[in-house]
């Protein structure tokens, strides 16, 4: 990956993410009034506030946990910091890219500098995805019947839009689970692609039959993977269900830290999983707009009408926003950091030139 290509597209990323975000919140708070709001987050509870910091934090943790867990499996020496890095990198990217397109081939790129070969840790990639599909689908859906006279009331926009988020990601699941274990099935299905593609002009229909043939050898290397790895796998799928539960906490901490005790943890926490869902499906970055406007729908009844913004503003601050700002430093001082080693490394390189020249 050429590292000005990559710096300028980091770049367009970030402006688009940027305005996006600029774009959000003058909707949003057009008819509210920014000194109640910090008035109102002024009277939280710090202790609350903190928890939901640290959940973050653990979420992120839980998925470094897993690509260690997994790399070791291919005798890779990765400490708990590295895959800390790699899950940093990962939230970066994907928060700044639409549909989190740039996550994980981030993550591929800044393992394969680390010397994780590309095959592996697309692989590591791949069940760590499936296994993050598969939790948050069966909390969504268990949480949609639990709730289902709530959701049912709402207006039909959201609804639809719970319908589809719900949807799509089970599509992108089921895809998943054929393109690993039916060979059969998922070459059908490319050679038909491969078809429409061929009557396309302007399309390097070489290129992409190679990658699309190089990306499901790599997928249907994950059924031996699982099957080999079967305790190895299910430790990883419960971690999952870890790190999902300490993003859904999130808003259960916000609610308490507004003093709030009406609703019980399970109905916070399982509304913020239907949210999750529904907006995880939208091609935007973070989906910055669709949750903010998702989150103000879903809980309004929960938060009093006086702190229901604050609360969204809050939320959003802890298990987005903050946390797009540490991963983005991080990001940024690993490339500092890179760059200083390789500089340093040519210099000494020429350096020692130099010596021999004279002797």
């Amino acid at each position: 990956m050429n590292k000005t290509i990559s710096a300028n597209r980091i770049l367009k990323n970030s402006i688009f993410f940027i305005t996006l975000i600029a774009i959000t919140f003058l909707i949003l708070f057009k008819d509210n009034s920014i000194e109640s709001i910090l008035k109102s987050l002024k009277n939280v509870n710090v202790i609350y506030v903190f928890l939901g910091i640290l959940c973050m934090f653990l979420f992120i943790c839980c998925e470094g946990i897993n690509i260690r867990r997994m790399l070791r499996l291919f005798s890779y020496d990765i400490s708990i910091f590295r895959g800390l890095k790699y899950s940093f990198v990962g939230f970066f990217f994907s928060s700044i890219t639409p549909s989190a397109s740039g996550g994980q081939p981030m993550q591929v790129y800044y393992m394969n500098k680390d010397g994780i070969n590309i095959s592996h840790s697309s692989l590591v990639l791949l069940i760590e995805l499936a296994s993050f599909q598969f939790t948050t689908i069966t909390i969504a859906i268990i949480s949609f019947i639990v709730n289902y006279d709530f959701i049912v009331s709402l207006n039909t926009a959201i609804k639809i839009l719970i319908f589809i988020g719900i949807a799509i990601n089970c599509i992108i699941f089921c895809f998943i689970l054929v393109a690993i274990f039916s060979k059969s099935f998922i070459n059908r299905i490319v050679d038909l692609a491969f078809k429409v593609i061929s009557k396309i002009k302007f399309i390097d229909e070489k290129r992409i039959i190679e990658g699309v043939r190089e990306e499901i050898k790599q997928y249907q290397e994950g059924a031996l993977f699982i099957n080999n790895n079967k305790e190895v796998v299910t430790k990883v799928v419960l971690t999952t269900f870890v790190q999902a539960s300490f993003m859904y906490s999130i808003t259960f901490f916000v609610y308490k830290a507004f003093n709030l005790s009406t609703f019980s943890f399970f109905t916070v926490f399982s509304l913020q999983s239907i949210l999750f869902i529904s907006v995880s499906a939208i091609p935007l970055p973070g989906s910055v707009g669709s949750s903010e406007s998702v989150f103000l729908t879903l809980f309004k009844t929960l938060f009093p009408v006086n702190t229901l913004n604050s609360a969204m503003l809050l939320s959003r601050g802890i298990s987005f926003y903050l946390f797009v700002i540490v991963s983005g430093i991080i990001v940024l001082f690993i490339r500092i950091s890179r760059n200083k080693y390789y500089g340093n490394y040519i210099f000494k390189g020429l350096y020692n030139k130099d010596i021999i020249r004279e002797k």
